[in-house]
């Protein structure tokens, strides 16, 4: 399962950071899925999943509940490897919900501070320009205030991976990925919402 979660983090390391050779309209290919709202939990997975505990943006204590069996909760601090090429991060680390067994559903979370808004929506819009590359399926919400969340959703279910969502306020990114597929994992697009809005609510 590690392998996986480690292909995952790859995939959302290079939509997040990778470079992008140029810009892309906006809009998918396939067909689109309504994205839960207002952002609830809607399975017991999903629920059991969010954390009420102040956050550390630095190592992601406090972005997801303590895991229940077979899952094992564990957090990591990105900030170092990630601002020798990034110097607009203040903070970047990952959560993820995962088993030692192949092909057991995993979930990760990952968050980053930007030193402003700016870098922040250019982020976001590379993230959602790559997931219009690979023709996923996509469903945006943007809001049309400053203060509010962007957030775009895109429906995988392939190479292990079942959907990443990605959500954006102010200078703060975050994703939430579930794998291997929408059908073998606990949890559901309604959960990966409440779990993102959940953390942008604490961080602010």
């Amino acid at each position: 399962m590690r392998c996986t979660v480690f292909r995952l983090f790859s995939l959302v390391m290079f939509v997040a950071f990778g470079a992008m050779a140029c810009a892309v309209a906006s809009e998918s290919g396939g067909p689109s899925e309504p994205v839960v709202s207002p952002a609830i939990a809607t399975s017991v997975a999903g629920a059991a999943a969010i954390s009420s505990a102040a956050i550390d943006a630095d190592t992601c204590e406090g972005v997801l509940a303590t895991a229940s069996a077979p899952h094992s909760l564990s957090r990591q601090s990105l900030t170092s490897s990630v601002q020798a090429s990034e110097p607009n991060v203040e903070s970047m680390c990952s959560a993820i919900y995962d088993t030692d067994v192949p092909g057991e559903p995993f979930l990760t979370v990952e968050l980053v501070k930007f030193s402003s808004d700016e870098p922040a929506v250019e982020r976001y819009e590379m993230i959602k320009d790559s997931f219009v590359q690979s023709d996923f399926a996509i469903s945006e919400v943007n809001s049309a205030d400053e203060g509010l969340i962007d957030q775009v959703s895109a429906w995988v279910d392939s190479d292990g991976i079942g959907r990443i969502m990605a959500m954006r306020q102010n200078g703060w990114v975050v994703t939430v990925s579930v794998g291997p597929t929408m059908a073998a994992a606990p949890w559901v697009v309604g959960d990966l919402e409440a779990i993102g809005a959940g953390v942008l609510e604490r961080v602010r």
